[in-house]
C-alpha cells in the first residue's frame, strides 16, 4: 500500500542535505529515500512530495525530518495527485532529437503495442510537413519519425495521431522545435551537459527548461543499467525518460548524448569485458535516443551536431575500447577505435564552428583509482589527438567529461598551441564521490556537491566569439563561471612563426630529435624569481630559508644565492610540460661552491620534480640531477634519475609511473667548482641525452621506454623534499623548453 502526502514549507530551509551546501530546500532538495521506505520527492512550490509505503513499516513518524528546516517553516499535509511525481504507464516521450536547418528527428513510445502514428507539424494552424511511424515491438514499441523539407530558424508545433486519426499528443505550447538559422556567426547558443543522473525527479531538468537551452546533452550513466540484460536495459531508459521534468524538457528540447560504464553494462566497462554485451546495451541506448548517427551504423554510439558558434563532438570511449590495436601506436590498445577516430579528425578539420567540444563520458585525464575506464589508460590515443589539434592550428577546441561524481576545471597550459580547458561535469545525482577529488597539476578548481550541471553558452561581441561556461546548481546557483575568447583559445601566430619553429639543433642531438620546441619555464633570476615565459605568473618560484637572487652575479644580471648550510631552495608551485611529455628540454647554469666531500654519503640536487607542487618525499622526480661522491678523490658523480610511465601488462590495465636510473657521468671535481658550467639534457621517451660545456658526456638509453610520468613542480637547489641534499652555490638562466629548441637558445656569454 502507498499513501501520498505533501509536506509544504512556508520559509524554505537552509542547511546541508544529501551533499548540497546552502541550499534552499524549496527548489533543490535532493529526493532521498529515508528509513521504512519514506520517499522526499521535489515539486517546483517550496513543497516536498512523501510516498510512504505501509508494508512491514509503520514506525517511520518523520524520523529526522524536522531538522530539514529552520524554525520558522510550518509542515502541512494534503493528499498527492497522482500524476505529479511521474508519468503513469508505458508512455515515453515525445522525444525531440537531432534538428539542423531544415529536418528533426522525434520519438515516442505510446504503450505496450504495436501500431502505425502519425506526425503532424504545424506553423500557426496550418499543418506543413507530415511523417508516419510504426511502434513496432521489435522496438519496444518506440517509432522513430524523421521530418525533412522545413524551414531554417523557424518554430514549428508538432502533435501525433494514430492511424485512425485519434490525438496522442496535442500540438500544445509544449510540443514544439526549432530549426536551426541559416548563417554562424550572428545567433548566441546554448548547450547544457548533465552525467550521473539517476531515475529519480531532481531540480536539474526544470532548471534547464527556464534557460530555453539548444540541446542537451546526457554525458553517460544517464541512467544507471549495469546489466545486458535487453529487458532491464529498456526498462531502465523508459523509466528514465519517464521523469516528469526530464519528459517536459525533453518535448522541445533536442536530447543528444553518449554514454558511460553504467549505461554501457557494467562499472568499469569497455569493448572486451563487454564484448558479449554490448550489442543489447547499443541496441537498447538506440531505441531511446533520436539521433541522426549512432556511431559507424553498426557500432558505437559516437556523433555530432553543430549549433553554428559551438559544434559538439558526442565520443564513445566504450564500445571499441580494448578490441583492437590503437589507430596511433599498434603495439597498443585502442580507446576510440580507427574508424571513430577517422571520423573525429575529419570531423575537427572540416568544423567551421568557432568552439568545438570533445565530450565524453570518461574524464581525459587520470582518476587515480583501480579502474582504467579514463583518457590517461589510452594517453598515447589522447595525446596524438591533441598533437594534431596543435600541429594543425585547430582553434576552439575544449574537452569534456563527466563520470567521476566531483565537477572539476582544468586549464592544460600551452597544450595545443593554447591553453586547452578541461571540464569535468558530475554528479547530477547527490552521491559524490570525495575520493575521486584528486590532484593534477592543471586543477583550477573543484566541487565536490551534487546535482550539478554545465551550461556552456557562445554569443559575439564586439566581433569576437565568446565562450561561457558555468557550473550550476538548481536554484539559480552559479558555482563558477569561466568566460573564455575566441582569442584565448587561438593559436598563436606570433609564437608559431618563433618559438615553434625551431630546427637547428645541438650538434651532439641527433637529427632523429628534431622537432618544435616552446619555452615553457625561464628563470633569469636577474631581479627577482619571477617566471618569464608564456606560462608567466603560473610558475613563480618561491624562495625557502632566505635563497635569494643577487644582482650582477650571474652569467647574465643577476643569479640565485643558495647556502646548503642554511638548507636554501627555491619551490616552483606547479608544472610547466605536457602532461605525459615525449620530448623536453632543461638548460642551466650552476657555480658550485662545494660539492659532496669524498669519501661521504652526502648529496646535493641542482634540481627535482615534486609530486604535487610542494616540497613532499612523494617520490615524482622525472627532473632529476645532483651529485654524489665517488671513489675517486677527483672526481664528482653527475646523476641523473627520471620517472616514466611503464606500458600496461595485461589488458584493461593503465600505464605505471616506474622510476629509471641512475644515469652517472664521472666530471672532474676542479672542472667545476668555483667556475660557470652549462648543462644542458634533452629527455625524447626512449633516450637522455647529456651535454657540459657544450660537449656531450652521456647518451643513455631508457631501459623502459616510455613518457613523463605526472609531476607537479621543481625544487631548484635541493631535492624533491626541499632541505637536506642541498645544493651550495650559484645557479641562473634556468630554461625548459617543450621540444628541442634552436641553437642560439643556448648562447648566453659568461659574466665578465
Amino acid at each position: 500500500m502507498i499513501c501520498g502526502f505533501r509536506v509544504e514549507v512556508g520559509e524554505p530551509g537552509i542547511g546541508y542535505f544529501g551533499g548540497l551546501r546552502r541550499r534552499r530546500f524549496a527548489a533543490c532538495a535532493p529526493p532521498t529515500r529515508l528509513a521504512c521506505n519514506l520517499e522526499t520527492v521535489l515539486t517546483v512550490n517550496h513543497t516536498i512530495e512523501m510516498r510512504l509505503n505501509f508494508a512491514g513499516c509503520l514506525s517511520f513518524l518523520f524520523i529526522g525530518l524536522f531538522g530539514l528546516f529552520t524554525p520558522g517553516g510550518t509542515i502541512a499535509f494534503a493528499q498527492q495527485s497522482p500524476d505529479e511525481s511521474k508519468v503513469e504507464g508505458e508512455v515515453v516521450g515525445p522525444v525531440v532529437g537531432a534538428i539542423d536547418k531544415t529536418s528533426c528527428h522525434l520519438l515516442y513510445r505510446p504503450d505496450n503495442r504495436e501500431m502505425q502514428l502519425m506526425l503532424d507539424v504545424l506553423r500557426g494552424q496550418q499543418v506543413v510537413a507530415e511523417a508516419e511511424a510504426v511502434a513496432k515491438a521489435a522496438n519496444d514499441y518506440v517509432a522513430k519519425f524523421h521530418i525533412e523539407g522545413l524551414q531554417d530558424g523557424t518554430k514549428y508545433h508538432y502533435r501525433i495521431k494514430t492511424a485512425d486519426g485519434k490525438t496522442l499528443v496535442e500540438a500544445d505550447a509544449q510540443h514544439f522545435f526549432s530549426t536551426r538559422p541559416q548563417g554562424r556567426q550572428d545567433k548566441p547558443v546554448s548547450v547544457g551537459f548533465v552525467s550521473c543522473v539517476d531515475i529519480e525527479p531532481n531540480g536539474i531538468w526544470s532548471d534547464m527548461n527556464a534557460f530555453k537551452l539548444d540541446a542537451v546533452c546526457l554525458m553517460g550513466d544517464t541512467p544507471y543499467i549495469d546489466t545486458s540484460d535487453l529487458s532491464v536495459v529498456r526498462s531502465k531508459h523508459r523509466q528514465f525518460l519517464q521523469v516528469a521534468d526530464l519528459a517536459a524538457l525533453a518535448s522541445h528540447t533536442p536530447i543528444y548524448g553518449t554514454w558511460d560504464d553504467h549505461d554501457f553494462g557494467r562499472n568499469n566497462g569497455n569493448g572486451r569485458n563487454m564484448r558479449s554485451g554490448k550489442g543489447t546495451t547499443r541496441k537498447g541506448f538506440i531505441e531511446y535516443r533520436a539521433h541522426d548517427q549512432f556511431g559507424n551504423g553498426k557500432e558505437g554510439v559516437y556523433h555530432k551536431f553543430d549549433l553554428g558558434l559551438i559544434e559538439v563532438f558526442l565520443l564513445d570511449p566504450r564500445y571499441f575500447s580494448q578490441t583492437e590495436p590503437s589507430p596511433v601506436d599498434p603495439s597498443q590498445t585502442t580507446c576510440f577505435g580507427k574508424e571513430q577516430w577517422d571520423w573525429l579528425l575529419e570531423g575537427l578539420r572540416s568544423s567551421k564552428a568557432a568552439f568545438k567540444v570533445l565530450a565524453a563520458g570518461s574524464i581525459w585525464e587520470d582518476k587515480k583509482n583501480s579502474e582504467t575506464d579514463d583518457m590517461f589508460t589510452y594517453w598515447y590515443e589522447r595525446d596524438a589527438l591533441l598533437d594534431i589539434v596543435k600541429r594543425e592550428g585547430i582553434s576552439g577546441v575544449v574537452l569534456l567529461g563527466g563520470d567521476i561524481h566531483v565537477a572539476r576545471h582544468l586549464i592544460h597550459p600551452r597544450r595545443v598551441g593554447y591553453d586547452l580547458h578541461d571540464f569535468v561535469i558530475s554528479p547530477g545525482h547527490t552521491r559524490v564521490i570525495t575520493g575521486l577529488d584528486v590532484y593534477h597539476p592543471s586543477l583550477e578548481w573543484s566541487l565536490v556537491e551534487g546535482w550539478q550541471y554545465l551550461k556552456l553558452s557562445a554569443e559575439v561581441r564586439g566581433g569576437e566569439p565568446i565562450l561561457t561556461a558555468e557550473y550550476r546548481q538548481p536554484d539559480e546557483v552559479v558555482n563558477r563561471k569561466v568566460v573564455i575568447p575566441l582569442g584565448d583559445i587561438s593559436p598563436d601566430k606570433k609564437a608559431s612563426a618563433t618559438e615553434l619553429s625551431g630546427k637547428q639543433l645541438l650538434d651532439d642531438l641527433p637529427a632523429t630529435a628534431a622537432g618544435e620546441a616552446e619555452l615553457r619555464a625561464y628563470w633569469s633570476f636577474d631581479k627577482d624569481l619571477r617566471n618569464q615565459s608564456v606560462l608567466e605568473t603560473r610558475i613563480d618560484a618561491v624562495a625557502h630559508h632566505n635563497a635569494a637572487v643577487v644582482p650582477g652575479a650571474g652569467v647574465q644580471g643577476g643569479a640565485l644565492r643558495l647556502r646548503s648550510s642554511e638548507e636554501q631552495f627555491v619551490s616552483v608551485p606547479r608544472s610547466f610540460l605536457d602532461e605525459t611529455s615525449l620530448s623536453h628540454t632543461v638548460s642551466l647554469w650552476f657555480n658550485p661552491t662545494t660539492l659532496p666531500a669524498h669519501g661521504s654519503s652526502s648529496r646535493s640536487f641542482l634540481l627535482e620534480s615534486t609530486a604535487g607542487g610542494k616540497p613532499s618525499k612523494t617520490g615524482r622526480w622525472h627532473l632529476s640531477i645532483g651529485f654524489r661522491a665517488t671513489n675517486d678523490l677527483e672526481k664528482i658523480n653527475l646523476q641523473i634519475y627520471t620517472h616514466t610511465l611503464a606500458p600496461a601488462v595485461k589488458p584493461e590495465a593503465a600505464p605505471t609511473a616506474i622510476s629509471q636510473g641512475p644515469f652517472s657521468v664521472l666530471v672532474e671535481r676542479d672542472q667545476l667548482l668555483n667556475k660557470w658550467n652549462h648543462l644542458v639534457w634533452h629527455f625524447d621517451g626512449k633516450r637522455i641525452q647529456l651535454n657540459l660545456g657544450g660537449e656531450s658526456i652521456g647518451d643513455f638509453e631508457l631501459p623502459i621506454p616510455g613518457p613523463a610520468s605526472e609531476f607537479g613542480g621543481l625544487i631548484l637547489g635541493g631535492h624533491r623534499e626541499g632541505t637536506g641534499r642541498n645544493f651550495d652555490g650559484m645557479i641562473d638562466e634556468v630554461k625548459i623548453w617543450q621540444g628541442i629548441p634552436e641553437q642560439k637558445s643556448f648562447e648566453v656569454g659568461p659574466a665578465k
